[in-house]
């Protein structure tokens, strides 16, 4: 075959490509369902994995079969946690939403009272406004981070038909991953398909690395947040703890966020508990950056914190809370893209 043959069908690959990424930018709406249905089944292979390593006698287990498993113990595990977190759960997050206009007017209250105070000490005019707007914006922010996720988690609920594909996907994900994989690397030319199974493979690795560690650092943060706001008896315990839970898989700013509402709402009942609820989440987070994260992440990432950050602002001004739980799984694997093309020739 010869060069400009070959240099043809090469652009017409890249067209399709090309052509492929822009009707899935149309159909965006589609992206969370597949989403999570890479989660799911990057969290349930080893299991999987696990149970096709069964010998009894001459039977060994199929994998369509080890799948099914994995998703009926996953759904007893659900079943274990709506019975005995969920409910409660939902009956407490109907008292905080009811709650919710409450105490959005008494930290807007506290935030005037705090202005007041500010203005009656004499300060150099931009230090003094300064401090206002810091004031005001922390309000804001924190009451609008509130409202955020409370919308968010309705207009999960509101889509649950969508996500009854999700089980699906993720059950054809992990059967046929080999024969996707395999689908993919032969649209490239022989010589350079090693090449392209070596990436796809440490790709796969990074991704499946951190979706495992955040799953496990986000329920083990999430725990010890909801015990220690019941231990001190602050508000609506089981709301602050799914919201650390969620606010963890963001990497840094996460367990910042996730610690604002609940020493805000801690704030309401007295300065001495929110002082309290503030070196509660100091050691926490030390305990999770120098001893959790070390052990179950180690360096799957492998991303300068500077970095993360950077990301995980581009991600937010993009595309919001979805584009910050995004941005650093996908600036990893860009990382090693990168280094792929930087290399190989």
């Amino acid at each position: 075959m010869s060069f400009m043959v070959k240099s043809q069908i090469n652009w017409i690959k890249v067209a399709i490509l090309g052509i492929a990424f822009y009707i899935a930018s149309l159909v965006s709406a589609i992206y969370i369902p597949i989403i999570i249905a890479i989660v799911l089944a990057f969290i349930l292979n080893p299991l999987v994995d696990l149970l096709c390593k069964i010998r009894i006698k001459s039977f060994i287990m199929p994998r369509g079969l080890a799948i099914l498993l994995s998703f009926l113990f996953a759904g007893v595990c659900l079943t274990i946690i709506a019975t005995f977190v969920f409910m409660p759960f939902v009956h407490e997050f109907e008292k905080f939403v009811a709650n919710l206009p409450y105490l959005i007017q008494k930290i807007q209250q506290i935030t005037i009272a705090i202005e007041a105070r500010a203005s009656e000490v004499t300060l150099p005019a931009n230090l003094s406004s300064l401090v206002q707007q810091t004031v005001s914006s922390a309000a804001s922010f924190s009451v609008g981070l509130v409202r955020k996720i409370v919308n968010s988690i309705f207009d999960l609920a509101s889509r649950i038909i969508e996500m009854v594909v999700v089980p699906v996907l993720a059950y054809y994900f992990m059967k046929d991953w080999k024969y996707l994989k395999e689908s993919f690397v032969s649209i490239f030319s022989v010589d350079k398909r090693n090449e392209i199974h070596t990436i796809i493979d440490e790709m796969a690795a990074v991704i499946s690395g951190y979706i495992r560690g955040q799953f496990w650092i986000s329920i083990l943060i999430g725990l010890t947040v909801f015990c220690g706001m019941y231990s001190l008896e602050v508000e609506y315990p089981l709301v602050l703890g799914l919201l650390a839970t969620l606010t963890e898989t963001i990497p840094i700013v996460g367990p910042i966020i996730g610690a604002i509402p609940a020493i805000l709402l801690a704030f309401l009942t007295s300065p001495a508990l929110a002082v309290k609820v503030l070196l509660f989440f100091i050691i926490v987070h030390q305990i999770e950056n120098h001893i959790i994260v070390p052990n179950v992440m180690g360096h799957t990432i492998d991303l300068h914190p500077a970095t993360i950050i950077i990301v995980l602002l581009i991600g937010g001004q993009l595309y919001g809370i979805m584009g910050m739980l995004l941005a650093v799984p996908v600036a990893a694997l860009l990382k090693v893209i990168c280094r792929y093309l930087w290399y190989y020739k």
